[in-house]
């Protein structure tokens, strides 16, 4: 290994334009910087040499890779050394050990011509002393990543919402429900019976091919019926407001707007290229663009007369979600505000569909399962559902029940898949006549799934073990999930099985710990951010909470809970935690692109959930990797907890 002397004055400005791109030189003060480069040197080492090699005492330097890779490496089960991570250019090493004052564990080896900033550790623990940035990068690496990339996305997510819920907005994708009409020689009560069933402000009048002939609103009452006295009986056609002003379903919210301004109008009627009513845009519509919440949206959710109105309400869910990235919201709240709203849009169905239908002698509680009952929906998912009864008239049996539930709850399935929550292709709904069952069948259920603990067992336990109560009784869920616990954690072999089959799901890394993606059609490179990214947390928090008695359904709860209980360091926890939400984030920015290119959601062809390589920032790419090696440290305790 040869040495260079200390950077030349001429050499410090390029040394420093070098750091600066990379966390945390680019956040540190001038000085800093200087204190940095001056204090180091800058060391060649050969492909293959040692850079760090484990010893007892504390390294004397830290390095910062300039150029090249180095690789990190720890003997295999044969000795043979075993890759576990590959750093590039900014990045630095050994914090781990700097920041505990012990000696390395590992082998750092150059794999190609490398050149790296030593870094004196007294220039190290000066920093950590004296520089906030430096000192929360290096204890919370991955955290302070992930602020920067949250603060990147909500920057470019805040470019294009104005834009997005803004003027620009197409009056086709605002429009709340499909279009309610009625005919020139419809009587004026009846028509008024509509308006106020339907809790519409405006009517527009048709003609037998459906073009628009006028409008009747709720601001016409006074001044075209209560004052004239008109007769109930009175055709619209006598009271309409002719023609009526309208404009192309393509048409921007800043057209509805302006012409609204200069007609004075409250109420726009869209038509389509043929000429066709294709809907009503109000004034309270066009406000509603810039005011959208979670509050607002929940409420219209929960007024929403009929399901054409819940299939807006879940247009607007996603179109909030794009506005909360722009606002800064955590990808954690993010998931659990997506999937309260999915929730309450749920409950709305089945509060528009059980009243059809007799239900008496009956308790019932509808599930939601996978992400929806950890609450970590994105916005792209498919169901997972199920339903338990409870029969309280004496002689009925669970096969009479299932005959009596099954219409309700095949109602609501299609019912969520018109509000783009497509049909699980698995067939995990309440309307499969196995996930519509009793509480004690239920029970048996997961009693033969933890006994057998088969491949088929544990692809059942992967979704049903996620479940939630969403509406009913939740006593009943409450009950299941109590016996479920108690039959887990008292069987190891089980949880054995489980962990295997999770570590079977390897991420997304090549033997140089760099990101390896697969190949799709266009022969690019991706990465399924659910099931390489997400999967194996979600996998590693079930069996942990599995194995402890912990209740708690969702991710991040889970590994807290049950990690506590567990005896796992708590940076450890947080670590796996920020990973997991950082995938989560990146899922939903995934998502949000896809959907604006048009390639639909988790209905369409393309997976919604795989990211191209090439299309990731330097930053997202860093934090990535950085996440997928923490999937890889997850499943190392798992083979550590559950060996054989």
């Amino acid at each position: 290994m040869s040495h260079a002397p200390t950077p030349a004055p001429s050499v410090l400005a390029g040394l420093k334009l070098a750091l600066k791109p990379h966390a945390p030189f680019a956040a540190m003060t001038e000085h800093d910087l200087d204190r940095v480069v001056r204090a180091s040197q800058l060391r060649y080492f050969a492909p293959g040499e040692v850079v760090l090699a484990p010893a007892a005492e504390r390294p004397a330097s830290c390095f910062v890779v300039r150029q090249g890779t180095v690789r990190g490496e720890r003997p295999g089960v044969t000795g043979d050394a075993a890759a576990l991570w590959e750093l590039s250019a900014g990045e630095m090493f050994p914090l781990g050990a700097l920041l505990a004052r012990r000696g390395v564990t590992s082998v750092y080896r150059a794999t190609q011509d490398t050149f790296c900033l030593a870094v004196p550790v007294a220039v190290f623990d000066g920093l950590i002393a004296s520089s906030p940035v430096f000192q929360d990068f290096c204890t919370r690496r991955l955290a302070h990543l992930l602020d920067l990339s949250r603060a990147h996305l909500q920057a470019e997510y805040a470019a294009s919402a104005t834009e997005q819920r803004g003027l620009a907005t197409r009056l086709e994708s605002i429009v709340r429900q499909a279009p309610i009409a009625c005919g020139p020689d419809a009587a004026l009560g009846e028509t008024l019976n509509v308006m106020e069933e339907r809790r519409i402000g405006s009517m527009p009048i048709v003609d037998g091919d459906q073009r628009p002939l006028g409008v009747f609103t709720r601001q016409d009452v006074i001044g075209r019926v209560v004052l004239p006295q008109r007769a109930l009986s009175t055709p619209m056609r006598e009271v309409m407001s002719a023609p009526a002003i309208t404009l192309p379903a393509t048409a921007t919210a800043g057209d509805a707007a302006l012409l609204m301004a200069r007609r004075g109008i409250r109420h726009v009627v869209l038509v389509d290229a043929a000429g066709a009513l294709a809907g009503v845009v109000s004034e309270r519509d066009l406000f509603s663009l810039q005011r959208l919440s979670v509050r607002e949206l929940a409420s219209a959710i929960r007024r929403a007369p009929d399901v054409p109105a819940l299939v807006q309400c879940a247009a607007d869910v996603r179109a909030l979600s794009h506005a909360l990235v722009a606002q800064g919201v955590a990808a954690g709240q993010l998931t659990r505000m997506i999937s309260s709203l999915n929730d309450q849009l749920a409950v709305r169905i089945l509060e528009l569909v059980t009243p059809k239908h007799d239900l008496g002698g009956l308790r019932l509680c509808w599930l939601g399962m996978g992400s929806e009952g950890r609450g970590e929906q994105t916005i792209a998912t498919d169901q997972d559902n199920g339903l338990i009864f409870a029969i309280e008239d004496e002689g009925a049996t669970p096969d009479d029940a299932r005959t009596r539930l099954l219409p309700v709850a095949r109602a609501v399935n299609e019912a969520m898949d018109r509000c783009g929550y497509p049909l699980c292709k698995g067939g995990v709904m309440a309307s499969n006549p196995r996930w519509c069952a009793s509480l004690d069948e239920w029970k048996a259920a997961f009693a033969n799934w933890i006994d057998r603990g088969d491949p088929e067992s544990l692809l059942a336990a992967n979704v049903f073990f996620d479940f939630r109560s969403l509406w009913g009784d939740a006593s009943l869920a409450d009950a299941l999930r109590v016996d479920i616990a108690a039959r887990a954690e008292a069987n190891p072999r089980f949880l054995k099985q489980m962990s295997d089959n999770a570590l079977r799901n390897r991420p997304p890394l090549n033997w140089r710990g760099e990101l390896q993606g697969a190949e799709d059609g266009s022969g690019a490179e991706g990465i399924d951010l659910k099931m390489s990214g997400s999967v194996p947390f979600v996998d590693g928090a079930r069996i942990y909470a599995l194995a402890t008695g912990v209740t708690e359904a969702g991710t991040v709860e889970r590994f807290v809970a049950a990690g506590a209980k567990r005896g796992i360091p708590e940076h450890e926890i947080r670590a796996w935690c920020d990973a997991f939400e950082y995938v989560q984030l990146l899922r939903l920015r995934e998502q949000h692109r896809r959907a604006a290119a048009g390639e639909g959601s988790s209905g369409g062809a393309a997976n919604p959930n795989v990211v191209p390589l090439d299309e990731l920032s330097d930053l997202d790419r860093r934090i990535l990797k950085e996440a997928m090696r923490q999937v890889r440290k997850l499943q190392q305790r798992l083979e550590l907890d559950y060996p054989g």
